[in-house]
């Protein structure tokens, strides 16, 4: 995989595919991070050793990972960035990227994009990432991206999935739990399902930084189309709301929809009220 763009000052820009060639050069672009960029790469500030460089990117004997650097100028040039992936036991991949900081503002997406294309290629259908609440520029990146919640249990972080062919990201090919799209700010329903052993995506709906939802646009939605219940959490003054319901009568018309009022969340009981509606609308569809 490979390529190459002239930028605005004559510079090449190349995108390739890593090789042991480049362990130094990574290492060089992690060196030169700060303190808080690694910590938001590798939620530590130590800097990464060689072997582990190697096993990241997929260059050590385990070849579970990829990655694909962003090489500047003449080779062997100056590496500007890396993304890359680990496979998942449930056939995504795990994300990780890092761009230098004079390079930022363009590069991140161009490079997920990239990889994305490179991953699909390979069979990888999802790419997850664990991000830091605080890291704003990684989550900025994979909300433009169509990133969907996996799980919001963990304080500190937050679990995404973004597609690598779809405008959302999707369910994980492996899976054996049914499976409950949450639809809107209600993440204490999705987090209700999760202990219930039911595999759970959490889409925050349209907004100002996110692409335009596929059933707005009247396309189908992934998630939804494979969900086995969709719980559609917007609350009836969102203006997004009916067009998401007509999207889903339309074009997810065999999976049963349930709609929760925001007020209602609010109390314990009315938590509890919504999740046995959600628990009764999957057994309806395991009986159908």
């Amino acid at each position: 995989m490979e390529r190459t763009t002239t930028l605005a000052d004559g510079q090449v820009l190349t995108i390739r595919t890593a090789t042991r060639a480049d362990i130094d050069g990574l290492r060089q672009l992690y060196d030169s991070l700060s303190l808080d960029d690694r910590y938001h790469r590798f939620f530590g500030a130590a800097r990464p050793t060689p072997a582990a460089i190697a096993r990241w990117a997929g260059l050590d004997e385990t070849g579970a990972g990829h990655t694909l650097v962003a090489v500047l100028g003449d080779q062997p040039g100056r590496i500007v960035g890396e993304a890359g992936y680990v496979l998942l036991p449930n056939g995504n991949g795990e994300l990780g990227i890092t761009v230098a900081r004079d390079q930022r503002g363009w590069l991140g997406p161009y490079l997920l994009h990239a990889l994305a294309d490179d991953a699909a290629a390979r069979g990888v259908p999802n790419l997850e990432a664990e991000i830091l609440v605080d890291n704003e520029a990684m989550r900025s990146l994979l909300v433009r991206r169509g990133c969907v919640m996996v799980d919001e249990t963990r304080g500190s972080t937050v679990r995404v999935v973004i597609g690598t062919t779809t405008p959302v990201g999707t369910w994980p090919p492996q899976h054996t739990a049914p499976r409950a799209l949450v639809e809107g700010p209600a993440p204490s329903v999705a987090q209700a399902l999760a202990r219930e052993g039911v595999e759970v995506l959490r889409c925050p709906g349209p907004g100002p930084r996110r692409p335009t939802c596929p059933l707005l646009a009247g396309a189908p939605c992934p998630v939804a189309r494979d969900a086995d219940v969709i719980v559609v959490a917007l609350g009836r003054a969102d203006p997004t709301t009916e067009p998401i319901l007509q999207g889903h009568h339309d074009l997810a018309p065999g999976v049963p929809v349930c709609v929760l009022d925001t007020a209602t969340l609010a109390t314990p009981e009315g938590r509890k009220e919504a999740l046995d509606d959600v628990q009764r609308a999957l057994r309806q569809g395991d009986e159908e």
